[in-house]
């Protein structure tokens, strides 16, 4: 492998280890329902971020670049999709997490795939997922954007996960009625603040 390969690696690294929508969703899920619950969205991340991959390598991100008014009109849906979430999670129930010993039950199939769903949604629905892989894959790809994709899911699926452990362990107090509440709240903030945020992108 040479050094453009590891070069990539560690932006990744850099990329999807710093605060953002996906992070803030895998620590939301992984107190409200679990490590294993949470790592239903980190999947979902995983699968979006391999779209959006495809979609750059086929041109589409190009595409998308090069015409506003199709940029615009992804870039709302993510905000909308944002504020989406910013409205649920203030509205969520600080009774919904399970007691301690039964917050690592396996998931139900249809929250499992609602989770899946989301984090690919999530992922999907930021114009700067495409332009990561638009500005970065040509650069490291050299006939190998397979294993640059499935190097970058597979760190983010790390790495969060790592994320989902810590905030789980957590869940003892963070599950606590005032504390959910709290926490909720302060979600459903930074929701709504990446939705502003992403207002203000221009390609």
């Amino acid at each position: 492998m040479d050094d453009a390969y590891w070069l990539f690696v560690v932006m990744v690294v850099f990329t999807v280890s710093s605060p953002g929508p996906g992070v803030l969703m895998t620590l939301d899920n992984a107190v409200a329902a679990g490590w294993r619950a949470a790592m239903q969205g980190v999947l979902g991340l995983a699968l979006g971020a391999a779209v959006m991959a495809g979609l750059s390598s086929a041109g589409i991100g190009l595409l998308i670049r090069s015409s506003p008014p199709l940029f615009q009109l992804l870039k709302y849906a993510g905000v909308a999709y944002l504020f989406h979430l910013s409205f649920k999670t203030w509205r969520r129930d600080p009774k919904t997490p399970a007691p301690t010993g039964r917050r690592e039950a396996a998931p139900a199939a249809g929250a499992a795939r609602k989770r899946l769903l989301e984090g690919a949604l999530l992922q999907t629905s930021n114009p700067k997922s495409l332009f990561f892989f638009l500005s970065v894959l040509p650069q490291v790809a050299h006939g190998a954007a397979g294993a640059a994709v499935a190097t970058y899911c597979i760190v983010l699926v790390l790495i969060h996960g790592l994320y989902a452990g810590l905030a789980a362990r957590a869940g003892v107090w963070l599950s606590r009625p005032g504390s959910a509440r709290l926490l909720s709240r302060l979600s459903a903030l930074m929701f709504f603040a990446f939705g502003v945020t992403m207002l203000t992108l221009t390609m």
